[in-house]
């Protein structure tokens, strides 16, 4: 309902554009004379473009990531399309490295992932092994909360890669995708980072890893993630996808965000 209506507001947009609104435009660049014709003509071409970018397709976007997080309890062995034997593989090695399954769950946006979560109760972490029905990728992820809305997220794989880092990255959310790596070497990897930004920006662990608490940082980080989108360029973002596979694979496996900037300035 809410794409059809979306669909039907750009159309009238166009139409009113071309048949109205562009021509006032035109004629009112036209009489400043300082600008060249061709200038003007090429702007009224360009305009709607740009307008019907980053404002249908930004809208578009929003509408696929709702205000609140829907999140179902799930039983993962029961869904035909999902992976059981890599999601008992990750199971198995999370728990003996320490960390206590919690919960399997749910989460319908424009298509169902389920997300099967834990949280360890020595490193003050949550972990979660996700898969999207239908698709063949299962990846396992390891996140930490710190103050001030800072977050450290490491992956050892992670889908449409440029898409995220274009419109879903953030500037106090750092990730970090080790493709290959086994869930030990990941910990490993996120405590020792997670040290190193806590030394160097002088921040300490929210140590809360209840199932409240993993639905309360999911729900804040819906809501930061919604006002970034808001606030980025639609053209800006595909241009950077158009430009991803051009950056270095280090470039393309981590998002630092402000932290290589405040430590910079420490340097």
């Amino acid at each position: 309902m809410k794409k059809t209506i979306i669909q039907i507001s750009a159309f009238s947009f166009w139409f009113i554009y071309t048949a109205f609104v562009g021509k006032v435009i035109l004629h009112y660049l036209l009489n400043l004379e300082f600008i060249p014709a061709s200038i003007c003509y090429i702007f009224i071409i360009v305009l709607p473009f740009i307008l019907f970018f980053e404002i249908f397709v930004k809208i578009l976007l929003l509408s696929n990531i709702s205000r609140k997080l829907k999140i179902v309890p799930a039983q993962s062995e029961s869904l035909s399309q999902i992976d059981i034997k890599t999601f008992n593989y990750y199971t198995n090695t999370l728990e003996s490295l320490g960390f206590t399954r919690i919960s399997d769950l749910e989460l319908s946006e424009s298509s169902l992932t389920v997300a099967r979560n834990f949280s360890h109760p020595k490193h003050f972490c949550f972990a979660e092994v996700i898969q999207t029905p239908g698709r063949s990728l299962v990846f396992c992820a390891i996140n930490s909360a710190l103050e001030q809305e800072w977050s450290v997220s490491f992956k050892d794989n992670s889908p449409n890669q440029a898409i995220v880092y274009a419109f879903l990255r953030r500037p106090r959310r750092i990730t970090v995708v080790q493709q290959g790596v086994t869930p030990e070497e990941l910990l490993r990897s996120h405590l020792k980072f997670r040290q190193k930004i806590m030394r160097d920006l002088n921040l300490q662990l929210l140590p809360d890893i209840s199932i409240e608490a993993y639905f309360d940082q999911s729900q804040r980080a819906r809501t930061r993630l919604r006002k970034a989108l808001w606030r980025k360029s639609v053209i800006v973002g595909l241009l950077e996808m158009n430009i991803f596979a051009f950056k270095s694979e280090v470039q393309k496996s981590e998002w630092l965000g402000d932290y290589a900037r405040l430590t910079a300035k420490k340097g």
